[in-house]
């Protein structure tokens, strides 16, 4: 019988009245808000489910949502018989799949994410930086396009065999788009205001490391696949480092994927808002089962 990997959902799939059912009818998935609101000293709860979309879409409100929201749709997967043989997370869904392998305190983990979005949009202005999604285009084509155009864009999140986004200065991520459509590539821009995974973001990680040294940090009960490596933790020491390295590195989540798979992974459970990594699951592995909880 094969393993059940618990996924975690992103920045970018957030939307009004996300877990609203969950907060309504589950104490655990309540609980979650009401301690992220207690952590952050404002309503997650409200801003989750009745805040407009440009709002949710802050990067200072997105992470803090999607990670209550992420949490939330865990404790709905377990109140339906989901047991975790492992933990991924896509981008600062990481930290969701961290707490929930009990590596980091629930009540720490806001405070951490607020610290992280704040910083990670002080680190590059609105407007200086952008992303695109680039599909059906190889990693060594797309990096040599790249390296191709004035400025600085790379490589950011490697989400499935047809798609990667880049991530850089905005003038070069246009040109990289240019770029790519002269070529008859498909690239489309996305709407952020943070340039993540890139090494435009240092000054974030800087901040994200000291602010590290203060949180306590757990064995995990199960192992977790991180971004920056694809491998599994199975215990806390080096993990500080790879949360710093994090914030300005590329999201391996293809690898992750392969990865959970080879170590025995056949069923996938994607908790939190959409379903964009469940999406991602079928398109990188085809024989596996994938279903999504919000």
């Amino acid at each position: 019988m094969g393993k059940t990997a618990v996924l975690f959902s992103g920045q970018g799939a957030q939307h009004p009245g996300m877990m609203r059912e969950a907060y309504e009818t589950l104490p655990a998935a309540r609980r979650v808000f009401d301690v992220a609101s207690d952590a952050l000293g404002r309503d997650i709860a409200a801003l989750c489910f009745d805040g407009s979309q440009e709002e949710l879409n802050l990067t200072c409100n997105t992470q803090p949502c999607v990670l209550a929201a992420d949490l939330a749709a865990y404790e709905v997967a377990k109140a339906q018989g989901t047991v975790a043989d492992c933990f991924a997370g896509f981008s600062l869904g990481e930290y969701a799949a961290l707490v929930s392998a009990g590596c980091l305190a629930l009540e720490d983990a806001f405070p951490l994410i607020q610290l992280r979005a704040d910083a990670m949009q002080s680190a590059v202005p609105v407007g200086e930086g952008a992303m695109a999604a680039v599909m059906r285009a190889d990693a060594e084509t797309l990096r040599a396009l790249c390296a191709g155009v004035e400025g600085y864009v790379e490589c950011a999140n490697y989400n499935s065999p047809s798609q990667i986004v880049v991530s850089g200065e905005a003038g070069a991520v246009d040109s990289l788009v240019a770029a790519c459509k002269e070529r008859k590539i498909r690239a489309v821009k996305i709407p952020v205001s943070v340039p993540a995974h890139c090494r435009l973001l240092a000054p974030a990680a800087d901040v994200l490391a000291d602010a590290l040294r203060e949180v306590g940090l757990s064995d995990p009960v199960a192992p977790v696949y991180l971004n920056v490596d694809a491998r599994p933790i199975v215990s806390a020491e080096g993990l500080r480092d790879k949360m710093v390295q994090q914030v300005k590195s590329p999201v391996l989540w293809v690898d992750t994927l392969r990865n959970l798979w080879a170590d025995g992974c056949t069923d996938f459970v994607e908790c939190g808002p959409g379903t964009t990594l469940t999406g991602f699951v079928k398109k990188t592995l085809k024989e596996a089962r994938a279903t999504s909880v919000e």
